[in-house]
């Protein structure tokens, strides 16, 4: 048989553990840790005149918080959105899905069937206020040769 001092050692510590759990339960979620990203936003080329891209919409989405071991929410952080020179108006690659290298570059590869399209945007080292974005293409037809560009936008 327990001792008055026993029972009263178990229900005093009982009501600790549950006024500790409900201190918990009572505290603020947390809040977004993502910081800016100076890529998020629209790009227009410097050369109004390029023959390459002509403008680039950079996306970002803040996936801080992970549900049932996924990134919250789900999808790539980054999106692409790519113009290209056309006449007589440009043409719309369409938004696809990035990543963010080790590096520091936003990269990613548009498949336009004649040709693979490896596209990489990162804040100029020489203008940091700038947007560097290189294209790399590779045409299916080896008949067709391969080139890459180097362009540099403005913000909108």
């Amino acid at each position: 048989m327990a001792s008055f001092a026993g029972l009263r050692r178990i229900v005093l510590v009982s009501a600790a553990i549950i006024a500790g759990g409900g201190c918990f339960l009572a505290s603020k979620p947390v809040e977004a840790q993502c910081a800016v990203q100076p890529e998020d936003g629209s790009w227009v080329n410097v050369n109004p005149t390029t023959r390459s891209i002509t403008r680039i919409q950079l996306r970002f989405t803040c996936q801080d918080q992970v549900v049932n071991g996924q990134p919250n929410p789900p999808g790539p952080a980054w999106h692409v959105h790519v113009f290209g020179k056309c006449h007589p108006s440009d043409c719309d690659w369409g938004e696809i899905g990035a990543q963010r290298l080790n590096n520091g570059q936003i990269f990613a590869v548009y498949n336009q069937g004649f040709a693979k399209r490896f596209v990489t945007a990162q804040m100029s080292p020489q203008q940091p206020s700038r947007l560097q974005v290189i294209v790399r293409t590779d045409f299916t037809d080896p008949n067709r040769r391969d080139y890459n560009t180097n362009d540099i936008l403005n913000k909108q």
